[in-house]
């Protein structure tokens, strides 16, 4: 016969889940309050962007110590790891952008954060000799994180279609969280606490998961969006009025086509979107890159191998501020001039890493993640201007997957190169000017668009 605890325990999880459920119907139901749900769909899908975010970076302050559990020889045996993970990511985003349209923003969003977190939790169960399946456990964490940007994207510009650059801010300023804050609590729990690499794992694994679930409540279904959308006028505001993209629907498939709008050709809009993700491109290389090498320079450089948390935290933290700002500002201002300057100042922090001493390296990563995170919101605003609702999730796609998948190369590249090098601070030096001028050069594209784009 059960006791009363045993009984209690999951009648208790039924009341707790039924409330959100009660809570999410009166906020969806209420057209009173229909700004506050929202805000509560920004809210939530804030948290599963830094979520998100955050395992693509938590373990990067123990690539040294996983090295060694894995007895591996090499930084390319563990750069090569992240490499899996944003090669499946980028092709994730390409499926899910073909069907936006057709998926539920709800269930699809919050299915992915409990796959995602229970992949990472899985990381727990790796033995010395299986390597392999850390990349198997990787490629699912990454088919679950890849539905985030073409579904949430389009979720949040159709909530606000008149204010795109200020909540694609804010939603970036919860991935900033995400990048900042993982390494640094992983930094805290490896060194404080003593906990290793696997204990982290499952610790981020089971939080994402229960925070998948608990996104579900907030996140309006199909039902809620549709009464949205006819409770509102069509978006159009003075970015989108140029929209190169202007997306229709081919007959009952929903099936995004290319036309024009503003005076502009479909061929000449697709030539400016492919140019945009091209230098976002150049951006993602040298962001990744930096992220898992760090771990490997700081140690050689600083000979302090837990201090690489506190680097990572500095190079993300300015995120949760500059996003959000940079977003609101390119609805007031030209975003390509915002991106471009953004842009030449992140590749100007390589070079500065690369010549700095240890006492500098603090400040030029902090400067580094200002760069850095101006660029994100402001490109990905001047796609959503060039876009419509009907066609923005697959272009969204298509930029995210050539963004993360070229990106994918910078932690294997990057291995392979420092290897070949000897993996001392000379080579770290030198390759930090290789991976500058690739935004340096992003930001020179950039200008020379600038008037194309404002048109």
């Amino acid at each position: 016969m059960k006791t009363r605890s045993e009984i209690s325990t999951p009648f208790r999880v039924f009341q707790y889940l039924s409330f959100f459920s009660m809570l999410r119907n009166a906020v969806y139901q209420n057209h009173k309050t229909r700004q506050g749900a929202a805000l509560g769909a920004i809210a939530a899908v804030t948290v599963l962007h830094g979520l998100i975010h955050g395992y693509s970076i938590f373990l990067s302050p123990l690539n040294e110590q996983m090295r060694l559990f894995f007895g591996a020889g090499t930084i390319t045996a563990i750069t090569a790891m992240k490499a899996t993970y944003l090669v499946v990511y980028a092709t994730g985003n390409l499926a899910v952008g073909v069907l936006t349209n057709r998926l539920s923003a709800r269930a699809t969003l919050a299915a992915g954060m409990v796959v995602n977190g229970l992949a990472v939790a899985g990381f727990a169960l790796i033995g010395p000799d299986q390597l392999p399946i850390m990349h198997l456990l990787w490629g699912v964490a990454a088919l679950g994180g890849s539905v985030y940007h073409p579904i949430a994207n389009v979720l949040i510009t159709r909530l606000y279609p008149n204010r795109k650059g200020t909540v694609l801010g804010i939603t970036g300023m919860g991935a900033a969280v995400g990048f900042a804050f993982a390494p640094l609590l992983t930094g805290l729990l490896s060194g404080r606490l003593g906990f290793g690499w696997q204990q982290i794992a499952l610790l981020f694994g089971v939080s994402g998961a229960a925070m998948g679930i608990v996104a579900w409540f907030f996140i309006p279904g199909r039902a809620a969006m549709r009464e949205h959308a006819q409770r509102d006028t069509p978006e159009s505001s003075a970015h989108d009025r140029p929209a190169a993209l202007a997306g229709s629907s081919d007959g009952a498939a929903g099936t995004p086509r290319l036309s024009t709008a503003g005076g502009c050709s479909a061929p000449s809009g697709t030539f400016l979107i492919g140019m945009v993700i091209a230098i976002a491109c150049l951006r993602e290389i040298a962001m990744w890159s930096v992220l898992d090498i760090s771990d490997f320079f700081l140690t050689a450089v600083l000979a302090d191998s837990t201090r690489t948390g506190w680097f990572l935290f500095l190079l993300y933290l300015p995120g949760v501020f500059v996003k959000p700002l940079v977003g609101s500002l390119s609805d007031r201002v030209g975003r390509a001039e915002l991106s471009a300057g953004a842009l030449l100042l992140y590749g100007l922090t390589f070079a500065a890493a690369a010549i700095a001493g240890p006492r500098g390296l603090a400040w030029v990563y902090l400067l580094m993640g200002i760069g850095q995170a101006a660029t994100i919101p402001s490109i990905e605003a001047i796609v959503a201007d060039r876009t419509t609702a009907q066609n923005r999730g697959l272009v969204f796609g298509i930029f995210v997957t050539a963004g993360i998948g070229l990106g994918a190369v910078g932690p294997l590249v990057s291995g392979m190169a420092l290897d070949a090098w000897g993996g001392t601070v000379d080579a770290f030096r030198r390759w930090y000017l290789v991976l500058g001028a690739l935004p340096f050069a992003g930001g020179l594209m950039m200008v020379s668009l600038r008037s194309r784009l404002s048109r």
